[in-house]
């Protein structure tokens, strides 16, 4: 009875071990396949805010020349087409919370000279090649940071860490006609 009582124990034994360490890897892999989608979720909705920073990049890549030998971006070649350039740049700016805070700000300040710099009565080519060369440079921080953020887009954990609650308020003037 001594022997029975101890295999019977040791038996209980184990398996209530092996269990609770099944149990324990098991609640451990569960936790690592919710992260990991999570994870893969906010990395598809960031895949989607960068595509509308690349069509923004892409239509002020494009330059053109008016017959004043004067270059504006292509962007800005519908005189009165405001509407296609803020629907472009509203793709980005919906897009906020998936950029990281350096290539949002970069596009707020593109959006920021656009609007403080055309009103709907005044045309967008004028606008384009007076300021030529201030949207080219920010064309260029653009793709850079881009680029950069592109080597690193993966890591979610940081890009989370990273992300700082800011106002992101302005008041805007009024156009004045």
């Amino acid at each position: 009875m001594d022997i029975l009582t101890i295999v019977v124990s040791s038996t209980v034994t184990s398996a209530l071990i092996s269990g609770l360490i099944g149990g324990w890897f098991s609640l451990r892999s569960k936790q690592a396949e919710y992260a990991n989608i999570y994870y893969k979720m906010i990395l598809e909705r960031r895949m989607v805010a960068y595509e509308e920073v690349e069509r923004l990049i892409g239509e002020i890549k494009i330059a053109v020349v008016d017959n004043d030998q004067r270059p504006y971006h292509l962007l800005f070649s519908g005189d009165n087409d405001h509407a296609t350039v803020y629907k472009l740049l509203l793709g980005t700016m919906s897009n906020a919370l998936w950029l990281t805070d350096e290539l949002f700000d970069l596009t707020r300040q593109l959006n920021l000279l656009v609007y403080n710099a055309t009103a709907p009565e005044k045309g967008l080519v004028e606008f384009g090649k007076n300021n030529y060369k201030t949207v080219a440079e920010l064309r260029t921080k653009l793709e850079r940071t881009l680029a950069n953020d592109m080597l690193v887009l993966h890591d979610i954990p940081a890009f989370l860490k990273a992300k700082k609650p800011t106002d992101g308020y302005t008041t805007l003037p009024r156009h004045t006609t």
